[in-house]
């Protein structure tokens, strides 16, 4: 696997940081996660699968881990974070700035056990600015970054969030995009060094250019209701055919779209009108030009419509349900739920990583660990007796819990 010489220390919670350090396990990294001994927050208690707790999410975003349950506040849980620190490549954290210095976890004391070591922070807001320590989760990034302003509609409902944690989704991959540019950067000798991603940057990053129109054009992009911000009405989303809604990208400014969009509505008058032969005036016509094909659509089968569309050459899909979309065909064939065996719950079904690759194929090979799975495993492989870990666990350094 192409990570399988390196070790990561993941002291992350919730999404953000652990969504990294699962990535670079599902690339076969050594990644042991430490857990306070209460746990790791997103042990919460959601649902109930088989008769015991279960949050669905950390069991996504926390396979491929061995766990070690550690109070870090103790002199000897620091002296066992420090062994692990001085093997390792990775430190991965996602608390609050100052919250790692208090508990000798930070960067400065960190590279005094490791200079080679490769240090990432995930934060809301980044480790400077007037804001660095304002807490801050996905929810409050989603709004604050202007996100929610440019989605729904112009009405007195309050503004929405995506139901994707898209912030912490975000971070996480650039923050694992940054680990993976800093392993390459130290194994040509330039040593070691400290990343810092944030929520709100890494937000603002992926919004469609939104901020590239106000910084350039001083243009304030709006709500873009069910289409897209930069031209609210030019058809790129939900649509109403006959029975059911569907998903259409008609994209006037293509000429392929333009012409297929034409041929469907059966108008060669308008295909050959001289105007419309300039890409910008048919977008500037869009709302005229998107009604006339949502009268057509609206006396279609939803599945007929899409078919029509797609052999035209205009973007289509059916409008799917979480149920529907697990049920594809195209799922299956792509083989995108895996089970796993897990202590507690038995099978469990997870989806599996998105990475594809046709020499190193990353797999699911551990479901997430249970807090402190692996005390034993981790600490006996780094030279600590039976004895030691006993006396660790009798004075409550090392925490775990039954399958």
């Amino acid at each position: 696997m192409p990570l399988s010489d390196i070790s990561v220390v993941d002291l992350s919670q919730a999404v953000a940081g652990p969504i990294c350090a699962t990535f670079m396990a599902d690339l076969g990294a050594d990644v042991v996660k430490i857990e306070r001994p209460s746990g790791d927050v997103y042990r919460i208690n959601r649902r109930e699968f088989n008769g015991k707790p279960f949050n669905p999410p950390f069991e996504l975003y926390n396979r491929n881990k061995r766990a070690l349950g550690l109070d870090l506040k103790s002199d000897d849980g620091k002296e066992i974070f420090y062994d692990l620190v001085e093997k390792a490549d990775v430190v991965l954290q996602n608390w609050p700035p100052g919250v790692a210095k208090k508990l000798g976890a930070d960067y400065e004391t960190l590279t005094e056990y490791n200079d080679e070591l490769i240090y990432v922070h995930v934060t809301g807001y980044g480790e400077t600015g007037p804001d660095a320590r304002k807490p801050a989760m996905d929810t409050i990034i989603q709004h604050l970054s202007g996100f929610s302003s440019i989605l729904g509609y112009d009405d007195d409902r309050p503004p929405i969030r995506s139901q994707s944690s898209l912030a912490d989704f975000y971070a996480g991959y650039n923050a694992t995009i940054a680990t993976m540019g800093a392993i390459r950067y130290r194994d040509k000798g330039n040593g070691g060094q400290k990343i810092d991603i944030s929520l709100l940057e890494s937000m603002m990053h992926n919004m469609d250019g939104a901020f590239e129109y106000y910084t350039n054009l001083d243009e304030e992009p709006q709500k873009g209701r069910g289409n897209a911000f930069f031209n609210p009405d030019m058809l790129y989303g939900a649509a109403k055919a006959e029975d059911e809604w569907i998903c259409v990208a008609l994209l006037l400014y293509s000429e392929r779209v333009w012409e297929g969009m034409c041929r469907i509505l059966d108008r060669p008058d308008l295909y050959e009108k001289p105007e419309y032969e300039d890409d910008g005036a048919r977008v500037e016509d869009a709302e005229y030009l998107t009604g006339l094909f949502e009268e057509w659509l609206a006396t279609q089968q939803a599945d007929e419509a899409v078919e029509t569309l797609l052999e035209h050459g205009i973007p289509a899909a059916r409008h799917n349900s979480i149920k529907d979309t697990a049920e594809l065909e195209q799922v299956a064939a792509r083989e995108v739920f895996v089970d796993v065996e897990h202590p507690r719950y038995g099978d469990l079904t997870l989806t599996d990583t998105p990475i594809r690759m046709s020499k190193s194929e990353p797999s699911i090979d551990r479901p997430a660990p249970l807090l402190g799975q692996h005390n034993r495993e981790v600490l006996e492989e780094h030279g600590y007796s039976e004895e030691e870990i006993e006396s660790l666990i009798e004075r409550g350094v090392l925490v775990s819990e039954e399958p």
